[in-house]
């Protein structure tokens, strides 16, 4: 008994100890957050946007039945207090008037703007007539599903009333409207409008991608011109797309490529691509997205823009719905398979799409850079709204997104069962199936994500910290400055449930300044306007456009955050109309009314700076490298990433004995290699038979020099590929010997690899060039240990030298001979795929291991070469890696793993790659891409919510997992190795060096300063659709540890190509960049220097 009491006085004082921990870790929470809920009970704003499912209306009858309302914040009475405006779907639209701190009156009996349609959407603010005056456009659905109405405008009549006044304007539409967004496209000064419109599924939204061309009046797109008060659709006219297959759901305006005019991004869902309108200013558009984006969201919703990396132009984010719960994740449909995608962009035409958000960082005039994963925004779960902001005012751009569905119907439970024959014919005789199918959905109510912006391009995951963390189903959003104390509050639209007003509690406790515009025009609010702000050496740069997120406007202001400083040193006005004017030495925490005032027109001129390389086309070399069309994936199912791609080989050298450097190019599998022989003044294509007659190999690294002393330059071809195994005959590695300008192969050892590096070195001094052959990955077996060899060359004839530390070395793809000691005798370095840089010293004939490595750096690494980047006086090591823009993770304490078994004991191994989540390892593949290799899955988890997060340990029995190999990875930036001392520290690059695999660099004084500076190249395709595509790469310029220039700067651009090798080669001697890229063909470039 006594111990019976000691036991709970203990527990009882344990239990104390334990609330009250729990109850002030709450406090600190709620005290740390940015953004206070304000509950119905104080804003007196009761609109419930309640979504109802009936026997003849739902999700299954209607597929945005949960896309929900729309919000918009503007002063409709100019009172200076901004109002609120909810559209709902099944319910009246409400108006509440400010009456300041945070209370509002619902006006919208009084108003007159309940409306009369069946099912509204977005809705906008904006002065449409030119009077000064917000007026509300409220989209709607009609036409289907019994929905009537048409889209709603109405006229502010000053005296808190409005007018319904669409079929005047010419706005009456009765299609399947999304929303709409306000912009003055042919710049004459008053607000036209872009109607985004939705498809449903018909089958005429499916079929090729040229179905945006046959106009349908419901679905399609509409631009309206504003003709002096009445609306015309011009969109034929001006290029605008409006197929039965647009599935509309964002909308943004932004001046991209700052020519002065507004252009136009439409994120559709489904399988449309998403549209990218570059106004030519002349009343018409040039859909330019494939131009300009490497691939785009697959499920594109809403989207936002934004300047957040200060350099004076619009940012993107396009959003889609990637959870990273793995429980949702891996119960839910996300990406089609290879052979799917492989189909839909080479047969049908569409673009390459991918399921998650997109960050688009603008590089001006060239491709976007895309690195939502890098910079930590790729997954927010079912995501609709996203807004770009300084929230906590410290001069970088934060993000919020809301997300959230009442039921899931991309559930891959939902998705067997309703894709069933039987279930299918059930559906089609009766809706006695619907409700069991909506069961079968789960809940999607999920809290909202809120990211702090860094100077970095990563965003911090500031939810947890910043905002209630409170399950909804959040759609439309939009800001504005509710209390009027200089930072930005939310509203939010929920989906059955009570709206969200978030105050935000910065107010000025950091500088902001709040800027609105009146000009003179009909576009009173200065829709469009740009201002650029100037402060502690810094510059930030925003527009104003209202319709912003997702079915949503914000206040007509622009909102800036300063930090500490106490003043701004200039604001630089942009007026639409293309005049400018500056203010100077402005006061922060303060609210500015700005109208036009000695304004000064701008010069369109752009700046474009010294560029080094300027592109050239008539070479005479149009060499253009095919993939065959074997894919790796039918062969191994769960490898990361082919192996059979890491074509062309290249070489520069002599060939026909001139003094000219000529080019061969090697062929992938059954295509030949090709030879460009130096002339007079350009490269010109010969046949030499007997290396183009040899082409059933797959040319991998090629490597010209003169290898039997005879004063004739020699050639060696390392072959690979993915598609021959074992000692198949095309895997041997082929030597050409060069006897009177002829080729003559001749024997090499007799080894069988995956051939990825040749490098000749004379390591034993014997004055003829030895080779060492780098092995990369077996076919059909990835992961396993690979060989690879010294050749000892005598008199033109090699042998393997007995070199027991390359034995099982591992996958290779780069090496080096260098003194890495500096005791003056040539070493060797290796890199390559799950493992660390090797160290290879040579002393007294042999080669020796030797660690110089202060960290484990086990790494997929690509590339690598010598550089003194620190002008210090010794060689570092510029690696190039995987980047971590993709979906591996990995750090020392939690590295990537990759387990390597014959999991399912039939003779052939397999690999399963895992990543860590919350101390965790979880596959990164599902069950259906699992389950393809390893069928007995199917068996351990016949439903999908059975499999969803599961860890690796929780699907595989503890004995086989333990009997498997791990390779792990424990670092996937590009940087360089440090010589400190003669060990090495790696150092990683800049960010914008990360979002893509760099598999080339080449050492050469390109801007002729008398030192010399590395240029830098990668992306890579090669990975399943899970991965996405990594293409953002544009190239780089490595000039020192401070300083490295991207591509653009440069007058290159390498996005969307995938570089295998850049080489220097000299015509009339005069250097040239020649540019080598998987499956596309090559680029020259003149090197130039302007004085």
């Amino acid at each position: 008994m006594m111990t019976n009491q000691r036991f709970l006085k203990s527990m009882t004082k344990y239990l104390l100890t334990y609330f009250c921990a729990i109850l002030l870790i709450g406090c600190q929470q709620r005290d740390e957050l940015l953004f206070k809920n304000i509950s119905p009970t104080q804003s007196k704003v009761t609109f419930q946007n309640d979504v109802i499912e009936t026997e003849d209306l739902s999700i299954l009858d209607y597929l945005y039945f949960y896309n929900g309302g729309g919000v918009a914040i503007g002063d409709i009475n100019k009172d200076g207090l901004p109002d609120i405006f909810f559209s709902g779907n099944q319910v009246k639209n409400k108006l509440y008037l400010n009456k300041g701190n945070l209370e509002f009156q619902d006006i919208s009996d009084k108003a007159g703007v309940e409306g009369d349609s069946s099912w509204n959407t977005g809705a906008i603010m904006g002065d449409i007539n030119g009077d000064g005056l917000l007026d509300i456009y409220v989209c709607a659905v009609v036409g289907i599903n019994g929905f009537k109405g048409s889209n709603e405008l109405y006229i502010n009549n000053g005296d808190e009333t409005f007018t319904e006044s669409a079929s005047e304007f010419g706005l009456d539409f009765d299609t399947y409207s999304s929303t709409a967004a306000l912009l003055d496209f042919d710049l004459d000064g008053d607000l036209d409008i872009y109607l985004l419109n939705h498809a449903v599924h018909t089958q005429e939204s499916f079929g090729r991608a040229d179905l945006r061309y046959k106009r349908d009046r419901q679905t399609g797109d509409k631009l309206l011109r504003n003709d002096n008060g009445k609306f015309t659709d011009v969109s034929e006219l001006a290029g605008i797309y409006g197929g039965p297959n647009g599935y509309g759901l964002g909308v943004a305006v932004a001046d991209f490529n700052q020519d002065g005019f507004p252009d136009i991004y439409v994120g559709n869902d489904f399988h449309e691509d998403d549209y990218y309108y570059l106004n030519n200013g002349d009343g018409t558009f040039s859909e330019s997205l494939r131009d300009f984006f490497g691939h785009t969201s697959r499920f594109s919703m809403g989207n936002d823009i934004a300047d957040i990396n200060h350099d004076g132009y619009p940012d993107l984010i396009s959003l889609d719905m990637l959870s990273e719960d793995e429980k949702v994740l891996k119960a839910s449909d996300g990406d089609e398979s290879f052979q799917i995608q492989k189909l839909r962009t080479e047969q049908y035409g569409y673009h390459y799409q991918y399921s998650r958000n997109m960050l688009y960082i603008n590089q001006k005039q060239n491709n976007f850079m895309e690195t939502a994963l890098m910079s930590g925004v790729g997954a927010t779960d079912w995501s609709w709204s996203a807004l770009f902001a300084d929230y906590n005012q410290d001069g970088e751009q934060d993000l919020f997104i809301s997300n959230g569905i009442p039921k899931r119907p991309n559930n891959l439970d939902y998705i067997k069962f309703v894709s069933s024959e039987q279930i299918q014919n059930k559906i089609s005789a009766t809706k006695l199936v619907d409700q069991k199918a909506l069961t079968l959905m789960p809940s999607g109510s999920v809290p909202n994500y809120i990211y702090k912006g860094g100077s970095d391009l990563v965003f911090e995951n500031k939810s947890a910290t910043w905002i209630e963390q409170i399950s909804t189903i959040s759609t439309a959003t939009a800001m504005g400055d509710l209390d009027n104390d200089g930072d930005l509050d939310l509203v939010i639209n929920n989906i059955n449930g009570a709206v969200s007003i978030l105050e935000n509690t910065t107010n000025a406790s950091s500088g902001y300044l709040k800027l609105d515009f009146q000009l003179p025009s009909d576009n009173h609010f200065g829709i469009g306007t740009k201002v650029y702000a100037y402060s502690e050496g810094g510059m930030q740069y925003k527009e104003l456009y209202t319709s912003r997120g997702f079915q949503a406007s914000s206040q007509p202001i622009l909102h800036f955050g300063f930090g500490d400083a106490k003043s701004v040193d200039s604001l630089k006005i942009v007026w639409p109309d293309l005049s400018a004017q500056i203010l100077y030495n402005v006061q922060v925490n303060q609210n500015l009314t700005i109208t036009p005032d000695n304004n000064q027109p701008i010069s369109k001129k752009e700046l474009k700076g010294n560029q080094i390389f300027h592109k050239v086309k008539n070479s005479g070399i149009n060499f253009t490298h095919q993939e065959d069309n074997y894919v790796d994936f039918n062969r191994q199912k769960l490898i990361p990433y082919q192996i059979s791609d890491r074509g062309p080989a290249v070489a520069v050298g002599d060939l026909n004995n001139d003094g000219e450097e000529d080019i061969f190019f090697g062929g992938s599998k059954f295509t030949p290699a090709e030879i460009f022989i130096q002339n007079d003044s350009i490269y010109e294509r010969t046949n030499y038979p007997h290396i183009s007659n040899d082409s059933i190999s797959e040319d991998v690294v090629a490597v010209i020099s003169d290898f039997n002393n005879d004063k004739l330059n020699d050639l060696i071809i390392g072959s690979g590929g993915g598609d021959f195994y074992n000692q198949m005959n095309p895997l041997k590695d082929r030597y050409f010997i060069q006897t009177d300008s002829i080729f003559s192969k001749e024997v090499v050892p007799n080894y069988f690899g995956n051939t990825s590096v040749v490098r000749p070195f004379d390591y034993d001094d014997d004055g003829d060039l030895d080779v060492f052959i780098g092995s990369y990955a077996a076919t059909n077996d990835f992961g396993g240990d690979e060989t690879s060899y010294l050749l000892e060359n005598e008199n033109g004839t090699f042998t393997i030298v007995e070199t027991p530390v390359f034995d099982n070395i591992g996958m290779l793809s780069d090496a080096v001979w260098d003194d890495f000691d500096n005791d003056g005798i040539k070493d060797l370095i290796v890199i390559g795929e799950w493992m660390s840089p090797k160290f290879f010293k040579y002393s007294n004939g042999t080669l020796s291991e030797v660690n110089l490595l202060n960290t484990s750096l086990k790494g997929l690494w690509q590339r690598i070469q010598p550089f003194d980047i620190d002008s210090d006086g010794d060689v570092d090591y510029l690696l190039g890696n995987w980047g971590t823009n993709s979906k591996f993770k990995a750090s020392s304490k939690y590295p990537l793993k990759m387990y390597y078994h014959d999991f399912d004991a039939n003779g052939t191994t397999e690999t399963i790659v895992c990543i860590e989540k919350d101390e965790n390892y979880y596959p990164l593949l599902g069950l259906d891409d699992l389950a393809q290799q390893l069928v007995v899955l199917r068996k351990s988890f016949p439903k999908y919510e059975d499999f969803a997060g599961k860890t690796i340990e929780q699907m595989f029995d503890k004995k086989l997992l333990k009997k498997a190999k791990i390779l792990e990875v424990h670092e996937l930036r590009s940087g360089y190795l440090k010589n400190e001392a003669g060990e090495f520290s790696f150092v990683p690059f800049q960010n914008e060096m990360q979002v893509a695999p760099i598999r080339a660099f080449l050492e050469f004084d390109f801007d002729a300063d008398g030192k010399s500076e590395v240029l830098a190249a990668g992306n890579y395709f090669g990975i399943a659709p899970i991965q996405g595509r990594l293409d953002s790469f544009s190239g780089a310029l490595i000039k020192s540890e401070t300083e490295t220039v991207l591509g653009p700067k440069l007058g290159i651009d390498f996005s969307d190509k995938a570089v295998k090798n850049l080489n220097i080669i000299h015509l009339k001697n005069k250097p040239y960049l020649l540019v080598t890229i998987n499956n596309d063909s090559a680029e020259v470039y003149e090197i130039k220097i302007k004085p």
